[in-house]
């Protein structure tokens, strides 16, 4: 493939890419306010129709139901939760943003674009994975790992696809090759 139409595929992909996180980080969003309402309404619906002391159905089922709707909204949002899916989203958006000007305002070339690409893809597709209450702790991807010094690209660092030198292979001393700055 010409370097041309590999830089033309990227290009298609991340703006796929960008399309797509927008569209779920819209449904999260909209999800997990919706979610929020309809527990706040429901509540409060059914609270209001105890306290009235009216009946308005024929039979108290509806009341209990109408009641159990908040019980069953902090279920569906410890499961999927949406607002935590949001803004995972919204921060998957923004790196691949940067990727895309650090593509389009030539500060990397397209073979090292297409490679972040799929790293930024690979450890974000993974965090969605993680859904339910019995994962624990879902730090995946929090706002934290994404500003710190260990991401897995630094601007710092030279890259032989960037600068266009090979870099040099030594041996680790464990059986793995490294070039000579501790990372394989």
């Amino acid at each position: 493939m010409d370097t041309n139409k590999a830089a033309q595929s990227f290009e298609l992909e991340i703006k796929k890419e960008l399309k797509k996180r927008g569209k779920f980080v819209f449904w999260d969003s909209t999800l997990a306010h919706c979610v929020l309402w309809l527990s706040i309404i429901a509540s409060f619906a059914s609270s209001v129709m105890v306290a009235s002391g009216q009946q308005f159905f024929s039979n108290h089922i509806w009341l209990a139901i109408i009641a159990g709707i908040p019980g069953l909204v902090v279920l569906v949002e410890k499961t999927f939760d949406f607002s935590k899916r949001s803004a995972t989203g919204i921060l998957y958006k923004i790196e691949l943003q940067e990727l895309k000007n650090d593509y389009d305002f030539g500060k990397i070339n397209a073979y090292r674009a297409a490679q972040r690409l799929q790293e930024i893809i690979r450890r974000h597709e993974s965090s969605v994975l993680k859904v339910g209450m019995s994962v624990g702790d879902r730090n995946g991807y929090t706002s934290q790992h994404y500003f710190t010094d260990h991401a897995p690209y630094r601007e710092d660092r030279k890259d032989p696809a960037e600068t266009n030198t090979p870099a040099e292979k030594s041996h680790s001393g464990n059986g793995a090759l490294s070039n000579g700055n501790g990372v394989r």
